[in-house]
């Protein structure tokens, strides 16, 4: 499945941003931090992290869509109330994604 190092990279950083964002996630719906949002954080937050955690185990960088899909949120709750865990997670997902492409042997070259 895993044909190279970036393969196994991309795929480690994704899961590994998937569990941050279901796990903090987890934590703001449940706990006191953010009342009232928990719809966006279900339906822009966790819904892409699921995703994101499924797409880990496939080698193409389908981990893309819940990057885009959660970068938008994400972005705002950064800037708005300093919470850098979802941003964070919202770039590991991108990571992933570049370390799967560099992993593909299918991918055009460009040096030539």
């Amino acid at each position: 499945m895993y044909k190279n190092w970036f393969s196994v990279l991309g795929f480690l950083i994704g899961l590994l941003g998937s569990l941050i964002s279901l796990v903090v996630c987890y934590d703001y719906i449940y706990g006191e931090s953010y009342k009232g949002l928990d719809f966006l954080l279900y339906l822009l937050i966790m819904l892409p992290a699921l995703i994101a955690f499924i797409t880990s185990f496939v080698t193409a960088p389908i981990i893309l869509i819940p990057f885009i899909w959660s970068l938008p949120f994400s972005t705002y709750l950064l800037l708005a109330s300093d919470t850098k865990w979802f941003a964070i997670s919202c770039v590991t997902y991108l990571l992933s994604a570049f370390f799967k492409f560099q992993g593909t042997e299918n991918r055009i070259n460009l040096t030539k």
